[in-house]
């Protein structure tokens, strides 16, 4: 009778406290779907007719169930286009889609910071989908199965690669000037003569590229982590001072620095993350002044620039 009871009461008790987490679950759920509902920016962002004659830039909502990486297109005033990376594997379809709607079967360039899988792997769909006449990239290796199918996919499509490293400079399109701040040559033969990397050292081995617009400056910076930031404020200290800056990493722990926020001062900061890393690394960037946009809250963001103004879009308000 006793242990009857006892069992009573301890129903009684998960009963009482469980069904507010289960309710609370669900909201959390219809919270979430609302805000996929609620993307009433979505065909702004997605209408490339709407800034003809403007820089645009999108950085991709790449939703999947596992951290789906970057994917960031340019488009300079005069309709030259460059994508910065592609997500995973899983989502190269999705990239594809988002481009079709913005009627892009063509890239004049495109970009791998890096040779992990969140950054290549959706080029095993572009690379057969699109026309693409140039690829950049580092030149560093990767012994993965993702790696293996990108460069073979490279030579099968017989597209024209260039490797850069820092101090390499190039044009998109009449205005548009794109300058590599990393990683230098020598890093990248070291990497080649040190053989396999850590996830560490092919983070830090990321292409930085810094891009300006007449008034206004960009800062792409792949994965790199905060000895990588270290080095780059040693390099060009004030330089670093952009308008934008692609938070290094998906917005991770990794990254991010006080130092390194202190010295590239953005006014608006862009997190590229379907799945927020570290809430403490957004504050950081909220308390620094910035402007935060994260891809796992607003969808795709869009920047808009004359070269005196500039806006920004997202899907999520």
């Amino acid at each position: 009778m006793y242990a009857n009871l006892k069992w009573i009461i301890a129903i009684a008790f998960l009963l009482t406290f469980t069904y507010p987490l289960v309710t609370y679950i669900q909201a959390e759920t219809v919270t979430k779907e609302e805000a996929i509902q609620a993307k009433v920016n979505h065909k702004e962002i997605f209408d490339e007719t709407l800034h003809k004659g403007a820089l645009q830039i999108r950085y991709f909502d790449l939703e999947a169930d596992t951290k789906s990486g970057d994917a960031i297109l340019i488009e300079s005033p005069d309709g030259k286009r460059m994508l910065i990376d592609a997500g995973i594997v899983d989502t190269g379809e999705k990239l594809d889609h988002y481009l079709d709607q913005l009627n892009v079967n063509h890239l004049d360039i495109a970009v791998a910071t890096h040779p992990h899988h969140d950054h290549i792997g959706g080029y095993h769909t572009l690379l057969k989908s699109k026309q693409i006449d140039l690829f950049i990239r580092p030149n560093l290796e990767h012994h993965t199965e993702t790696y293996q199918v990108f460069r073979n996919l490279l030579r099968e499509q017989a597209i024209t690669e260039q490797f850069v490293a820092a101090e390499d400079r190039f044009t998109l399109g009449d205005h548009v000037e794109v300058e590599i701040l990393g990683p230098s040559e020598e890093e990248l033969i070291h990497a080649y003569e040190s053989g396999k990397l850590s996830t560490a050292k092919m983070n830090d081995r990321s292409l930085v590229l810094k891009v300006t617009y007449l008034n206004h400056t960009f800062l792409f910076t792949g994965d790199i982590y905060k000895k990588k930031e270290r080095e780059l404020i040693k390099l060009y200290g004030d330089k670093l001072d952009v308008d934008v800056l692609h938070a290094p990493h998906h917005g991770d722990r990794t990254s991010s620095s006080q130092a390194f926020i202190d010295t590239v001062k953005p006014q608006h900061t862009i997190i590229s993350a379907n799945i927020l890393q570290s809430k403490k690394v957004y504050n950081r960037y909220v308390k620094s002044g910035s402007n935060v946009y994260a891809t796992s809250k607003n969808g795709t963001i869009l920047l808009v620039s004359d070269g005196e103004d500039l806006t920004v879009l997202s899907e999520v308000e």
